[in-house]
């Protein structure tokens, strides 16, 4: 049997910090929330078997702003709450891919955010053997075409129902599996040969 992960991350942002790279003294992409899926692989139908969500409170922006509040749906209350610090976050989302053994996927560079909040909370990266990589070029590989789309309208993109809100971390995992899926069904995608590449 086939398995593997599917993660997505949201961090902290402004109006424009996206056009700027996160390029202000002041600007870091603080995690506030990560989410995955486990993903097994029977019979080229996709299954989650498993679910990861945790909210991530932020330490250098610890106030969120407007816009991050309204694109993802996360409010300060919830961070107050319901958030716990990156370390404790990363190694429960080490421990859910196998302590690293599972391979996984994100749509686009969260690789990188996981890193950038590595050296900003002066934690060590653990090792995933399996891997953690952008799925995107994977997929462009197999000749399918996206377009320029964020993971969370994807699924809406190829006429797909998902719940939840975009820009919420695990609506948009759930959006990757179900396109994942529907390319498996249409014949596009041999998900077990891509899944262990």
């Amino acid at each position: 049997m086939v398995e593997f992960v599917v993660f997505d991350t949201e961090f902290t942002a402004w109006p424009g910090s996206r056009e700027r790279q996160w390029s202000e003294p002041w600007e870091h992409r603080e995690l506030i929330q990560m989410a995955a899926v486990k993903v097994s692989v029977v019979e080229q139908r996709l299954q989650i078997t498993e679910t990861f969500n945790e909210l991530v409170t932020p330490v250098i922006n610890p106030q969120l702003s407007n816009y991050i509040i309204q694109l993802t749906g996360i409010t300060q209350t919830m961070i107050q709450e319901l958030a716990v610090d990156f370390s404790s976050v990363l190694r429960q989302f080490h421990q859910f891919c196998h302590y690293g053994e599972l391979p996984g996927f994100s749509w686009g560079n969260d690789v990188n955010v996981l890193r950038e909040n590595c050296a900003l909370n002066s934690v060590n990266w653990p090792e995933f053997n399996a891997g953690l990589r952008d799925i995107k070029p994977l997929l462009r590989n197999s000749g399918i075409q996206f377009g320029e789309i964020n993971s969370g309208g994807l699924a809406k993109s190829l006429g797909l129902e998902v719940a939840g809100q975009e820009h919420n971390a695990l609506h948009d995992v759930r959006s990757i599996v179900a396109a994942l899926q529907h390319w498996v069904f249409e014949d596009q995608l041999d998900i077990e040969s891509f899944a262990t590449s």
